[in-house]
């Protein structure tokens, strides 16, 4: 029996294309090292602006697109054909210091989205396959739920959808393929099926994602309206694997991380990381809960001492300690 998912309750208003660069594939259980993420609003895709180039005219990129493009230390190698194709591996990385997935990159995403009108879906190609399913993963690594609101859609199954048979009033690619041979649907085949050139800097996130809007403004109507009926909620979306939750990744992380609000971790058991200390983790497992009001770290304590006494403490310890050298001092 097929999975159903309640779709959006109304039309999709921002369409938030996503693409991932990792270490390898699903087996290798990779993680991801680049993210690129464009918000483009319904009323762009529905009213382009288009180029004067003859024979037929091309929609313009979009020109309002809100961008977050983000290198990730994936903290682990990358497979030999991972690093082929994207042109990335572990040295480039760590030679420019870049950070771990930690609470800095799930705090820029949901103010990423937040800016935008909802309801909001997250487009990837291929995203049901290998995209979301590697991102609710790295999510899930570091202990949180997160875009509980937020919708996702594969433009591979949409385009896939809209060629088929009893479709033929929607069709993405318009025209039926040879007897004996597949349609393709890679963003390299797509692209040069429209454009007739091949895309710049492909296997890039940055690069991808601007080929997939480019391919899915030559359809975007259909393809709107396929995902209006057709989107699912990101939180049904499985995580690709499972791991520990990453509380070492954090301590990595040179600079301060606020808590994560309380309405961006809804449901979460209480074992989970209620703060994060520039210093210091508390975990809540530990029977010290840092947000408790009543808990005042040690040295916060001494530090609040009215100066006699902390003097008075400081020469009482100095005392100790020279007795102490005394007795172990042979005569």
């Amino acid at each position: 029996m097929c999975a159903t998912y309640e779709p959006p309750p109304r039309p999709i208003e921002t369409f938030v294309f996503m693409d991932l660069e990792a270490t390898g594939l699903p087996p290798s259980r990779p993680k991801i090292a680049e993210m690129c993420l464009f918000s483009v609003n319904r009323h762009a895709l529905e009213n382009p602006q288009y180029s004067n180039s003859f024979p037929k005219p091309t929609p313009l990129f979009p020109h309002l697109v809100d961008k977050l493009c983000i290198y990730i230390n994936p903290d682990k190698p990358f497979t030999p054909t991972a690093s082929s194709i994207t042109g990335l591996n572990n040295e480039v990385f760590a030679n420019n210091k870049k950070q771990s997935f930690n609470l800095h990159v799930f705090h820029m995403i949901t103010a990423f989205f937040s800016r935008q009108h909802p309801p909001i879906c997250l487009v990837a190609h291929n995203g049901y396959g290998y995209d979301f399913p590697l991102l609710k993963a790295e999510l899930s690594a570091l202990g949180i739920s997160a875009l509980d609101e937020i919708y996702c859609a594969d433009t591979i199954k949409a385009m896939k959808a809209l060629d088929r048979e009893n479709n033929q009033l929607h069709q993405f690619l318009y025209q039926p393929s040879p007897i004996g041979s597949k349609k393709k649907y890679g963003l390299r085949d797509l692209y040069f099926k429209f454009f007739k050139v091949y895309p710049l800097n492909s296997h890039s996130a940055e690069g991808d994602v601007i080929t997939l809007i480019s391919i899915f403004q030559q359809r975007a109507r259909d393809l709107m309206c396929w995902m209006d009926l057709n989107a699912r909620q990101f939180n049904t979306i499985k995580n690709m694997y499972k791991e520990n939750v990453r509380y070492a990744s954090f301590s990595k992380t040179p600079m301060n991380i606020q808590p994560v609000p309380p309405s961006l971790l809804q449901d979460q058991p209480r074992r989970r990381i209620t703060t994060v200390h520039p210093a210091i983790l508390y975990p809540v497992d530990n029977g010290i809960d840092p947000t408790d009001n009543e808990y005042t770290p040690l040295y916060h304590r001494i530090s609040e001492l009215p100066d006699e006494i902390k003097n008075t403490l400081l020469l009482f310890i100095g005392l100790i300690v020279i007795v102490w050298i005394a007795l172990k001092t042979p005569v």
